[in-house]
């Protein structure tokens, strides 16, 4: 008993600072202020079915995708709207399946269309086509990507020539992590492009933070050049290198806080957030609106509780407009403020006599 009640005294200090944002409003403020990102998860579906998936994707999930016509939709109507940043992330599941259950040119088309539209597109995959009849169809629409970009670039500036990201796991839930990631970025980095218009995001967890020293020499053995650009530290404990290899792609490394959402519930150093709901700023104060292919947009990424709405039509199946989402969303978000201090003076209610005579005993 007294174990359970001193557990949440620690989590009414952490609690306090939430109180008195959602009193005020601020989620629902920042929601409607900052600039967003859109992120789609085109598929649930994935051929690894990770321990670590808080999406808990893998290969029983339903073999069906976003369609084209609804990511393009959005797209259109993100880009003459002010608040939209300009950037876009395509992951699932596992994006490059649709060459499997999709249009061929599903892929391809989505991420030419977001850079026409002068949006920086990322790309999340596990790169599990590598070893499979897929690699060839796959690498050549990725490289003719690249290229277009190449061509387009403004050379003064390397910032302005980075729009197009792919970002692979190196962890060790991913079977084979370190050669498929090294069969990738191999295969780019000996790509003969005539200026850097390309950047690979390694990420894993802190837990397996030694992989990634083993990729890199493992390329370096394979006689491809590598050069050190720099090293960002944050409070956060992430780290950040970025290496540029043969002057044809930039690799940017990261590690984090493996967090408990989905499958990663069962991992015992797996963290749980602190208020999910409300954690869907990036680190570039950015509102993250993700849309999935079971028809629902979520604020952020993170594990546990999330705010949610539906992005079509319950009757018509037909998707509704952009604003129409942002309205819902705010909607929704003022209801999880509202839900949030209705349980803290539940729990409050409940919990402080018991904590005041403990404080009485002096067990606390």
């Amino acid at each position: 008993m007294f174990k359970q009640v001193k557990q949440k005294i620690e989590n009414f200090k952490a609690n306090r600072d939430m109180v008195i944002m959602c009193q005020l409003g601020k989620p629902l403020q920042l929601f409607q202020q900052l600039r967003y990102a859109l992120i789609f998860k085109t598929t649930h579906w994935c051929w690894n079915n990770c321990a670590h998936c808080c999406e808990s994707s893998g290969s029983h999930m339903p073999k069906t995708f976003i369609p084209e016509s609804v990511i393009k939709g959005y797209i259109d109507q993100a880009v003459n709207d002010k608040q939209f940043c300009r950037e876009i992330v395509f992951t699932g599941g596992e994006i490059t399946s649709s060459y499997k259950f999709a249009d061929r040119n599903y892929m391809l088309n989505i991420i030419n269309y977001a850079l026409n539209k002068k949006c920086t597109v990322d790309i999340k995959t596990n790169a599990g086509w590598v070893n499979s009849p897929l690699s060839e169809t796959v690498f050549s629409d990725l490289e003719n990507i690249v290229r277009g970009q190449s061509n387009k670039n403004d050379k003064s500036n390397i910032k302005s020539i980075i729009h197009f990201q792919v970002s692979l796991s190196l962890d060790r839930f991913h079977k084979d992590a370190t050669d498929r990631d090294f069969k990738f970025i191999e295969h780019f980095a000996n790509m003969n492009i005539s200026d850097v218009a390309f950047e690979i995001h390694v990420s894993s967890i802190y837990q397996d933070k030694n992989m990634f020293p083993d990729l890199m020499h493992k390329l370096a053995r394979s006689g491809i050049e590598i050069s050190e650009l720099t090293m960002i530290g944050s409070k956060t404990n992430n780290i950040e290198q970025v290496y540029d290899l043969n002057g044809n792609v930039i690799v940017r490394y990261s590690n984090g806080i493996l967090f408990n959402g989905g499958r990663a519930k069962d991992i015992e150093y797996a963290r749980q957030t602190p208020f999910p709901q409300f954690s869907f700023v990036d680190t570039d104060g950015v509102s993250l609106m993700a849309f999935d292919s079971f028809g629902n947009v979520t604020l952020g990424e993170n594990s546990g509780k999330k705010i949610s709405v539906l992005w079509r039509d319950k009757e018509t199946k037909q998707p509704l407009s952009l604003q129409t989402v942002r309205d819902n969303l705010a909607v929704a978000t003022k209801s999880a403020e509202q839900e949030f201090l209705m349980q803290h003076r539940i729990i409050d209610v409940y919990y402080r006599p018991i904590i005041k005579m403990m404080r009485k005993m002096k067990t606390i």
